[in-house]
């Protein structure tokens, strides 16, 4: 987890506890309040400058100041879970669990349970993780009579009213959804994206629709690896059905019919060009290839978009290239170099423009001058949530698991 995204976390817990200590009315100056809001205060202050190290001891100091709120040991586990203290977290969550109060509340030990789950999960310990995170969600919806949590009526819930519930839900319900995309299990995060949705995980109805047309995806992708390929062509248009700009669904249909039905990968080729012309540069080289007459107007349509759209010029200049047509070639490669002069592949259109045309001296020298003033590196992608880097537009982050989050890395 990234700093900014852990000292985001801490900020929320902390301002948890200090609602919890404000709500205590029954504590008094000489019981030492001051001393304990002040720590609170100090917790405060620290996490919003940043300033995380050595913060788990002041949450042991209110610990020892107050230790009748299990709230305080589990964000102390939080914490120490996040600093990479794995063993010292399950332990103190594991004491948690034995409390008196949250044996008696079924919605507080899931919730503490929850955590258990999260600290095994970072421990790599992920059957474990799987098995807690459902006993916990089970107890948090008191599950009954066998019906499992994932296939109840979530509709009318009184507790989606309550405040602390749903916030520890919504912790909980991200955490396990994560959990499933980690492992693989879409079946199971499908069920539970409408649970989410309930419990306010979504900003909306849109971003509820575009999560589950991922999730879609993600199993028309699983039955095309199985070679159940009429399953998954169900599903892949399902999942346009549900959210138009459905890039990976696009590509997918396209790559089973583009040696069967021509014409139909043409199509969905147009489709997708024309309703996410951002995201055109991913089908042109299958374009190329199926429909070489088609190519360069879709790729002029394209640029009359976007011109500063260097991925689709690079295609361009491959075509030109390919073709014989060196100065076309070489125009839409300069004009590649200007737009994105960081990116490596770029780079390597050159050499080969160079290495076909040896003798293109001023080309040379006006490469070798643009080259001494830039960075060049191969991760022109990096995921807008973990800030992992690829060579290649991916539509899953395979560290975070994130859906749709690589954007073009810029200096």
């Amino acid at each position: 987890m990234g700093a900014v995204v852990f000292v985001s976390i801490l900020i929320v817990l902390a301002i948890i506890v200090f609602f919890f200590v404000s709500k205590d009315g029954s504590r008094s100056e000489k019981d030492g309040e001051g001393d304990f809001e002040r720590t609170i205060v100090m917790i405060i202050d620290r996490l919003q400058t940043g300033e995380v190290e050595g913060i788990e001891n002041l949450f042991r100091e209110i610990v020892k100041k107050d230790s009748s709120k299990v709230e305080f040991y589990v964000i102390l586990a939080n914490i120490l879970r996040e600093k990479g203290f794995i063993s010292e977290a399950i332990n103190i969550h594991k004491s948690a669990l034995k409390r008196h109060d949250v044996l008696e509340n079924l919605k507080l030990k899931g919730w503490v349970l929850g955590n258990l789950a999260e600290d095994f999960r970072k421990g790599g310990m992920i059957d474990r993780a799987l098995r807690t995170y459902k006993d916990a969600l089970a107890l948090m919806f008191e599950e009954e009579k066998g019906v499992s949590f994932l296939k109840q009526d979530f509709k009318n819930k009184a507790f989606f009213q309550d405040p602390y519930i749903k916030m520890w839900l919504g912790t909980l319900l991200k955490r396990y959804s994560f959990l499933l995309k980690q492992v693989g299990d879409y079946e199971s995060l499908l069920s539970l994206t409408d649970i989410m949705k309930y419990a306010g995980c979504f900003k909306g109805e849109k971003e509820h629709g575009r999560e589950v047309a991922f999730i879609y995806n993600q199993i028309g992708e699983e039955l095309l690896k199985s070679g159940n390929v009429k399953r998954a062509i169900e599903y892949f248009n399902k999942g346009l059905s549900i959210y138009g700009e459905l890039y990976p669904a696009y590509l997918n249909l396209i790559k089973i019919y583009k040696k069967s039905k021509t014409s139909k990968a043409v199509s969905l080729i147009d489709d997708l060009i024309s309703s996410i012309p951002e995201k055109g540069f991913l089908v042109l080289p299958v374009l190329k290839e199926i429909a070489p007459k088609k190519f360069e107007d879709r790729c002029v349509a394209l640029l009359n978009l976007n011109e500063n759209d260097w991925r689709v010029r690079l295609e361009l200049g491959r075509f030109y290239l390919e073709k014989g047509n060196k100065d076309k070639a070489l125009y839409e490669f300069k004009k590649c170099i200007e737009l994105a002069p960081m990116v490596l592949i770029i780079h390597q259109e050159i050499w080969k423009y160079l290495l076909k045309h040896p003798d293109d001296v001023e080309v040379f020298k006006e490469y070798a001058n643009t080259l001494n003033r830039v960075l060049v590196f191969s991760d022109p992608f990096v995921c807008s949530k973990c800030n992992y880097k690829s060579s290649e537009f991916l539509w899953k982050c395979p560290y975070c698991h994130e859906f749709d989050t690589f954007i073009e890395l810029r200096l």
